[in-house]
């Protein structure tokens, strides 16, 4: 018996990491889509990185609603 749990999707075997990857992407994609129009981008030195930065913290919030 393992340890982790294994969520099962139609045959596939997925671990529940995936399923945190995945919301935490849909919730970068929208709360970027907000910070467009409201022209914060224009205050970032380099938005790559801000990117970057912004998907950890949501996939680390994400990760702890999960727990």
């Amino acid at each position: 018996m393992s340890v982790l749990p294994v969520i099962v999707v139609f045959g596939l075997s997925f671990p529940p990491i995936f399923f945190e990857i995945i919301v935490s992407l849909l919730l970068f994609w929208l709360v970027r889509r907000l910070l467009l129009p409201v022209g914060l981008y224009d205050f970032v030195w380099h938005p790559a990185l801000f990117n970057t930065a912004l998907y950890c913290c949501l996939f680390y919030l994400v990760s702890r609603l999960f727990v």
